[in-house]
Order: C-alpha cells, then sequence, then structure tokens
C-alpha cells in the first residue's frame, strides 16, 4: 500500500512539472509570437550645395532580433560618406553600387517606438535637387529573438538639395514730422532762396530810385 502512495505521488509530481512546463513552453511561444517591427522609416532632411546631412533609420519593434536594412541613394546627387549601424556593423557601397547596408543583432531584442538601428551621412553636390533614398524591399531581413520572420512595409526618405533663401531685407522707417532730406541741412535751400529774393528786391528799388533822380536831374 505504501509504495503504491509513493508511486501515485511520483506520478502527479511528474504530471505536475509536466503540465507546468507545458505552460511556460506556451508562454514563451505567445511572447515569440508577439514580437512585431510595426514602422520601418528612412529619415528626411533638406541640406545646402556641398553640404553634409546625417539620416537616421528607425523602427518602432517589440523584441526585434536582427535587421539587415539597405538603403538605395541617387549618386548624382549625395554621396555616402559614413554610417553607423547600433547594433551591428554597416557598409558603403559594398553589397551594391550606391547602396548602404546595416547589419544588427540583439539577442536581449530590440523593443521601443522610433528606434534608431542606423545613421548615414551624405554630402551634397553642387547642384539642387532631390534625393530619394530607398529601402530595398527584396533585401530586406527582419527577425525576432526566436529567429522568426518578421514584416514590414518600409517608409522611404528624400534628401533635398537647395540653396539658402536670403531673408528681406527691412526698409528704412521714418520718424514721424521728420523733413526729408533733399541733399542739404534741413531749412538751407529755402533760405537761401529768400535771401536772394530780398537782395534782389533791393537793388531794384535802389536802382529804380537813382533812374528817377537821375532823369528830374536832366528835366531841370
Amino acid at each position: 500500500m505504501t509504495l503504491n502512495t509513493a508511486m501515485s505521488r511520483g506520478w502527479t509530481a511528474a504530471v505536475v512539472a509536466a503540465i507546468l512546463a507545458t505552460v511556460a513552453a506556451l508562454a514563451f511561444l505567445g511572447i515569440a509570437r508577439a514580437s512585431s517591427i510595426s514602422d520601418l522609416t528612412v529619415g528626411s532632411a533638406t541640406v545646402a550645395p556641398a553640404g553634409t546631412v546625417t539620416i537616421s533609420v528607425t523602427g518602432t519593434t517589440d523584441d526585434l532580433g536582427s535587421y539587415r536594412v539597405d538603403v538605395g541613394y541617387d549618386s548624382t546627387l549625395v554621396t555616402a560618406t559614413e554610417c553607423t549601424s547600433n547594433h551591428g556593423v554597416c557598409s558603403i557601397d559594398v553589397i551594391a553600387t550606391d547602396t548602404v547596408r546595416l547589419n544588427g543583432t540583439n539577442l536581449a531584442g530590440i523593443t521601443g517606438a522610433d528606434v534608431v538601428l542606423g545613421t548615414i551621412t551624405f554630402l551634397a553636390g553642387p547642384n539642387e535637387g532631390v534625393a530619394a533614398l530607398t529601402v530595398d524591399a527584396t533585401t530586406l531581413v527582419l527577425s525576432d529573438v526566436a529567429t522568426e520572420t518578421l514584416t514590414v512595409t518600409a517608409t522611404n526618405g528624400a534628401i533635398t538639395i537647395a540653396a539658402p533663401t536670403a531673408a528681406p531685407t527691412a526698409a528704412p522707417t521714418a520718424t514721424p514730422g521728420s523733413v526729408p532730406n533733399t541733399g542739404g541741412a534741413p531749412g538751407t535751400s529755402s533760405t537761401s532762396s529768400m535771401v536772394w529774393l530780398l537782395a534782389a528786391t533791393g537793388l531794384a528799388v535802389v536802382a529804380g530810385g537813382a533812374w528817377v533822380m537821375a532823369r528830374a536831374g536832366r528835366e531841370n
């Protein structure tokens, strides 16, 4: 009787252990299935000709385990000069011409909104224009910590090359009650005219008086 009881208890313990293991496995699978990436975005920016700009590649993820993102760019307008991957390595024009590849792995899982996966620095050329930055969907690889494939439709970016617009020059503001300056000191022109007018009038009077006196003398 004692032996049967011991065996019964042993089987009960084994069954409980099996149930707990199953629950743990199901919980793990549930967590693994919850892994996702809901956004993958290449940034956009405006830069002056011959200027430098850095673009970020971001994602909104839940337990992202690894990623491979190829970003193509228009080399007739910009040149990729530097890149970084926050969870791995990157390369410029190694995998393909005019393409930057970002590789990354994180066994603990990458989780967060707008998490920066990597950055790319570009040097703008001398010409104005819009250089598209495009994620290659055919080479894009995303997976969770259990190496299950994740999918997302990427949002592409662009670099706009444009010369800075000069700020408009403000017109001079006239002081209320001020007299427009015509080139000389205020009032100089009108004063001079008045002096010459008075002088001419005086000369005319003197000349007229002299003529009258001379005529009277001749008549006498």
